[in-house]
């Protein structure tokens, strides 16, 4: 098997099964098996699957797992050469698949590669970013960012490479999971997501330990998806930007230290109390 595609639901059976019928017409004759970590469990995804595409692997964990242990969950039954984590909320264009297993086929000291990401609109999607420092993340959540705002200006046009058009191929040093393809024998080296993380950062710590490891991760811009963001977590706006500010904390605490963790956590309060009302007054 050369790739294993996994799929983690959480309340997204349509879009799943619109993603499921791209690959469907655009995989060829790639050696592929998708496996869906059913999170959720209320949604019919389960009957859905298993009416109309039998072929597709299920895991049914019977509770939520999350981003990361959704996708552990799946890594651990894949059989590819490649595992390809991606979102429910994307689909599937001719030739990308292809693309991205060529690339690494190609590049043996490429360990991870992602693709052009376009909006249902064909917008390009300006994805992948540099690895943050402590001082990024003050400046962008809390107040010093708003009094240093030239500053913060500057860093994030370095942080999202503001000189790079996304149309040819880039190392890069963040890359998004929800269009993320790595070397299995890699992913489990690695020991696949850190589950301290739920939903966020999640990303920037796996990329950050690809490149520890020695191998490199690489944007490869002859392959393209749609991918419509944060279908899921709309739903539950409020639940999301909470597990959010958890998750950065948790971070901070991976990477750096308790005692930065809880700097950030105090001068971010006025941010997270701020965003809390707003979905509030919103009914989220």
């Amino acid at each position: 098997m050369k790739l294993s595609t996994i799929i983690v639901n959480y309340d997204s059976r349509d879009e799943i099964r619109r993603l499921i019928e791209s690959f469907r017409a655009n995989a060829g004759d790639l050696a592929h098996e998708i496996i869906v970590v059913d999170n959720h469990g209320r949604d019919g995804l389960a009957d859905m699957l298993r009416a109309d595409f039998p072929q597709v692997r299920l895991v049914e964990p019977g509770r939520n797992l999350w981003f990361t242990g959704g996708n552990n969950t799946g890594f651990s039954v894949a059989t590819g050469e490649y595992v390809y984590s991606l979102n429910p909320d994307t689909l599937i264009l001719p030739g990308a698949l292809q693309a991205m297993v060529a690339y690494l086929d190609a590049h043996p000291n490429v360990g991870g590669v992602t693709s052009k990401m376009l909006f249902p609109d064909g917008k390009l999607q300006k994805n992948c970013s540099r690895l943050a420092q402590f001082h990024d993340l003050l400046l962008d959540y809390t107040l010093l960012g708003a009094l240093l705002r030239p500053l913060r200006k500057g860093r994030q046009a370095v942080m999202w490479y503001a000189d790079w058009d996304r149309l040819s191929d880039h190392p890069v040093e963040v890359a998004p999971d929800s269009n993320l393809m790595m070397r299995r024998v890699l992913v489990e080296r690695l020991g696949g997501y850190d589950e301290r993380l739920k939903l966020y950062f999640t990303e920037d710590d796996i990329c950050r330990r690809i490149w520890q490891a020695g191998s490199e991760v690489h944007y490869v811009a002859a392959a393209e998806i749609i991918h419509e963001e944060h279908t899921s977590v709309r739903k539950v706006q409020r639940m999301a930007t909470r597990v959010y500010f958890d998750d950065l904390m948790t971070y901070t605490r991976i990477w750096w230290s308790a005692g930065h963790a809880a700097l950030l956590s105090g001068l971010s309060f006025p941010t997270r109390a701020a965003m809390d009302v707003a979905h509030r007054l919103r009914g989220q």
